[in-house]
């Protein structure tokens, strides 16, 4: 019994609406229509611009992408060209260094046998 009496409930509460609706629309249902239909075109077109701009944007970000693909290969190879000049600058006195290293290490062990033979 609660079940049938909510949906006449609801039944009626509707149509009490509907009507209500339709006593109290300022407009005829030709002018809404037309308002409707006018609404609809206006959204339209704005539906249309916004999925143009957003092609446009895309199409900006995708051209974004390829450029600053292009700009960091570029920059890459830039910077192991430098890297390798460098390299290649310092080699000569890296080696010198080395040298004067192991003559260094040399004469340490000239002075530590000295001092050992001189402790004795």
């Amino acid at each position: 019994m609660n079940g049938k009496s909510f949906i006449y409930g609801i039944l009626i509460g509707s149509t009490v609406a509907g009507i209500a609706t339709l006593l109290s629309t300022p407009s005829s249902g030709e002018r809404m229509r037309t308002r409707v239909k006018s609404t609809k075109q206006q959204i339209q077109v704005s539906l249309n611009e916004l999925k143009e701009e957003a092609l446009g944007i895309k199409n900006q970000v995708s051209q974004a992408v390829e450029e600053s693909k292009t700009v960091v290969t570029s920059l890459s190879n830039d910077l192991k060209t430098s890297v390798e000049l460098w390299q290649n600058s310092i080699q000569p006195h890296k080696d010198t260094i080395q040298q004067n290293i192991a003559l260094v290490e040399q004469e340490l062990e000239k002075l530590e046998k000295s001092l050992v033979k001189n402790t004795e």
